[in-house]
């Protein structure tokens, strides 16, 4: 099974990373379409189409879905399951970065540029990564790094490898924002 609609694709690889590639576990149809930018309607008909082919089933008539074996077989086909490698990485609830959580951003970044230099991205996509790289950066060389500016740099940067197609990678970005 393959699917056509490219915001399809990146709605269920989306479901997939949000739910860690957990059958069992159920999220907001509306909560995956806002993280990849889409308004209420459009993420409710692509969910609508995603549980019509088997790939997502609804949960709760309050929008409540998960992705199915047969959505999660799809996906991890491509290369884009939620094989965290990285997974345990934090940040840290603090104001400022402890040393797990410098640790842990030192670590992201490692992978995050190994991955741009091995992958196929724009110029654009390139140059965005780049420059939120070198903001954590730069934030980092603050003798009290802030978890707040890294958590939200963070954030771009995990849509922007979503962007791309780096859905392991953006998991594991997830992942660090989320602790």
């Amino acid at each position: 099974m393959d699917i056509d609609n490219l915001e399809a694709k990146r709605y269920l690889t989306e479901l997939c990373t949000k739910t860690q590639g957990d059958t069992g576990v159920q999220i907001s149809m509306f909560e995956v379409g806002a993280t990849i930018g889409l308004e209420k309607s459009e993420a409710s008909m692509i969910a609508e189409e995603l549980i019509i082919e088997g790939l997502a089933e609804l949960k709760s008539l309050s929008g409540g879905i998960s992705i199915t074996s047969k959505g999660l077989t799809l996906i991890q086909g491509e290369g884009k399951g939620p094989a965290l490698k990285g997974a345990g990485l934090q940040l840290g609830s603090g104001q400022v970065l402890g040393d797990q959580g410098r640790q842990a951003v030192q670590k992201i970044i490692k992978d995050i540029r190994g991955a741009l230099v091995s992958g196929k991205t724009t110029l654009g996509q390139l140059e965005e990564v780049v420059i939120d790289i070198k903001t954590i950066e730069t934030q980092m060389l603050s003798p009290a790094p802030k978890t707040a500016v890294i958590r939200e740099v963070l954030r771009s940067v995990q849509k922007a490898l979503t962007g791309i197609g780096l859905n392991n990678l953006a998991a594991e970005v997830q992942a660090m924002i989320a602790s």
